[in-house]
């Protein structure tokens, strides 16, 4: 009993080492962005590239969708 305990906090240990931290919308070290500054993005580099922009800054999809919802683009 004691081993399975241990192997249980063992693997919640690792999952929360390895999965990436999010941060919510209004994080103090999060700059928010404007629908101007997403268009300007998404004209230099294309749709793929900013949503691609998007998640190596941090963002999830699902901050990335409420974006697109928002400036509808």
């Amino acid at each position: 009993m004691l081993m399975a305990s241990a192997i249980f906090v063992l693997v919640a240990v690792l999952i929360l080492l390895m999965t990436r931290p999010a941060w919510s919308a209004n994080s103090p070290d999060q700059q928010p962005y404007t629908c101007e500054d997403v268009r300007r993005l998404i004209a230099e580099r294309g749709k793929v590239a900013a949503i691609a922009f998007a998640v190596e800054h941090g963002l999830s999809i699902r901050q990335i969708w409420q974006i697109r919802r928002t400036c509808r683009v």
